[in-house]
């Protein structure tokens, strides 16, 4: 039986009444979830409508029904996953995180702060440059009027200043 294409809404409620169980009991069989099967009966008379209003397909209304269930399954499930793989992520995440973690890095912060401000003012002001206002050691050379290589050292030395403080305060942490 051939789908008619001047439907109204009479005709589609009867194919609702006559299909959507059987939709339903298809897409539990294949899901095993309530949910999905109920998600799946609305889409694919969501789909069904517009199907019947924009295209003239010759098909019996069962085969376009099962054939846009089938594929609407399909969708839901792999929406389904990506929602769980998401949601796990996100806890992952969560677990991982905790409120020491913001004290630690504030802690962090301010004790690698305290070591940069007892660097020597030059390799400070140079150790600053490049890190804090992401310049060249050329552009920081340039704006000092002192060879690129100089500031190399000085930031080689700020670097071995700064790793040597803080293993040394994280060691007195951990002893504390």
């Amino acid at each position: 039986m051939g789908i008619n294409y001047s439907l109204n809404i009479q005709t589609f409620e009867e194919y609702y009444d006559q299909w959507s169980p059987k939709v339903f009991q298809y897409a539990f069989n294949k899901t095993r979830s309530s949910y999905l099967a109920e998600e799946t009966v609305q889409r694919v008379f969501i789909k069904l409508w517009k199907n019947l209003n924009e295209k003239n397909i010759d098909a019996t209304v069962e085969s376009q029904i099962f054939c846009i269930a089938r594929t609407t399954i399909l969708d839901l499930i792999k929406e389904e996953y990506n929602r769980k793989k998401l949601l796990q992520t996100e806890n992952e995440l969560i677990q991982r995180y905790s409120p020491q973690d913001d004290y630690y890095a504030k802690q962090l912060e301010t004790t690698l702060q305290h070591i940069i401000n007892q660097l020597p003012e030059k390799r400070k002001q140079i150790f600053m440059l490049s890190r804090y206002s992401n310049l060249s050691h050329k552009q920081i050379a340039d704006k000092l009027s002192i060879s690129s290589k100089t500031v190399e050292n000085q930031i080689t030395l700020a670097l071995k200043a700064i790793r040597k403080a803080l293993l040394l305060s994280i060691l007195m942490l951990n002893l504390f």
